[in-house]
């Protein structure tokens, strides 16, 4: 497991429920296709009964085949909710390899918010 946050309140703010999933090899591609390389998100909504967000990271190889670095499901999809799961990720790609960073991250629609991220 990547990242866990069970729905509920912290300091009077409601938090939406998130979990976060990547395997062991997982984390090495991302590692590997990561570190120089593109990531893409991709989010799809309303294709399950509790109207989840499911949030797949792509990575590419050298062949320009994508592949699975994680997946992240959420009740809630604004921009500090993307935060609050996205920067666990990027601290554990950098506490195995502190020069790690993408050449881009490719998002669909991108708010303002994340870009500094």
């Amino acid at each position: 497991m990547l990242f866990f946050q069970d729905v509920g309140e912290i300091n009077k703010t409601q938090v939406p429920f998130t979990i976060g999933i990547q395997t062991p090899t997982q984390c090495e591609s991302m590692l590997s296709y990561g570190l120089n390389g593109a990531i893409s998100m991709d989010a799809t909504f309303g294709t399950n009964d509790m109207k989840f967000h499911l949030f797949t990271l792509m990575g590419f190889d050298d062949h320009g085949t994508s592949v699975l670095l994680a997946w992240i499901i959420t009740s809630k999809q604004t921009v500090q909710d993307l935060i609050e799961w996205l920067k666990p990720l990027k601290d554990k790609m950098l506490s195995h390899m502190p020069h790690w960073k993408p050449s881009c991250f490719l998002v669909d629609d991108a708010p303002q918010e994340l870009k500094a991220l």
